[in-house]
């Protein structure tokens, strides 16, 4: 009797492309690969290859990737956008003749509007978003520092990808967010309440809370925030948003805001992403928004 053949085929580990592999996207590429994933990063670079370090909880994990360039990628069902959100469109134009045509696409950034256009262009993808609270930052370009583990939620924009999200969300080690659209917001409000001010004031997180005129400032652009979700169908107290950011504000009161270190470095930053987001959404629904408009006024102004 002859004993069961050997040659019997493993399934291959799902690809994923990552778009981006800065702070975050290089954490979440170091993840998808020790979950056995393959993944490969997508840059500008004509490396053939690049080599993430990651340190966490004193120990320190490398790992070598694949790098491959926009116009090189091959077909992608699976891409995973971690870039800034103010650049997507760019970054993504020439990856979108390789997209097929129901690919998965997850953006995981903070800010929005980039789902809006995407949506409108490529109706066909099955397009996720996810928010994180990990804090990250980089010594180096190629070495990632987790500061503080948070958690990831993801979830679908449409109702009938609702099980594609939780599959995907289960595939990546993130949590499955049924709720996600309600969360970005809430996200959406921490960072239009907080980025912009320590920008422009030139401090950490926490010197807010000793600032009258920025507690002043950051409730009125809650109160903001909070008139324009409600229009949007997701209603919320502007005093529960106001003492969300404050809480926020403590709990990162020694961090840098990325608008902060943008600007400083004389980089665009993501107003337009946040701020400017609620400004263009008030005027879709007719809801005044001064402070937030005042507030892009003021970070493009120095950009």
């Amino acid at each position: 009797m002859s004993s069961p053949s050997s040659s019997v085929l493993t399934p291959a580990a799902p690809t994923w492309h990552v778009l981006g592999a800065g702070a975050i996207g290089g954490l979440w590429a170091m993840r998808l690969a020790a979950r056995g994933l393959t993944v490969r990063l997508v840059a500008r670079s004509a490396a053939a290859s690049r080599t993430l370090i990651l340190q966490e909880d004193g120990q320190q994990q490398r790992q070598v990737f694949p790098q491959l360039q926009p116009g090189a990628t091959g077909p992608i069902t699976q891409l995973l956008v971690t870039t800034k959100s103010h650049v997507t469109r760019e970054a993504l134009a020439p990856l979108l003749p390789a997209l097929a045509a129901d690919a998965i696409v997850v953006l995981l950034q903070n800010g929005m509007g980039a789902e809006d256009w995407l949506l409108a262009e490529h109706p066909g993808l099955r397009l996720l978003t996810a928010i994180t609270t990990d804090g990250v930052y980089r010594p180096d370009p190629d070495t990632m520092v987790l500061a503080g583990r948070g958690e990831t939620l993801l979830g679908a924009l449409r109702e009938a990808e609702a099980g594609v999200a939780a599959r995907v969300a289960r595939e990546l080690g993130m949590d499955y967010a049924p709720d996600i659209r309600a969360r970005r917001w809430l996200k959406l409000a921490m960072n239009c309440a907080i980025n912009p001010l320590t920008a422009l004031l030139q401090c950490r997180n926490g010197e807010l809370l000793a600032r009258p005129e920025a507690l002043a400032t950051m409730r009125t652009v809650c109160a903001e925030v909070a008139a324009v979700m409600a229009a949007e169908g997701l209603p919320v107290e502007p005093e529960v948003l106001f003492r969300q950011a404050c809480a926020t504000t403590e709990k990162t009161g020694a961090n840098l805001s990325s608008m902060r270190v943008d600007l400083d470095a004389g980089r665009a930053t993501e107003i337009h992403c946040l701020n400017g987001y609620v400004v263009a959404r008030g005027l879709a629904l007719a809801i005044p928004t001064p402070a937030n408009r005042r507030l892009v006024d003021a970070i493009d102004a120095l950009s």
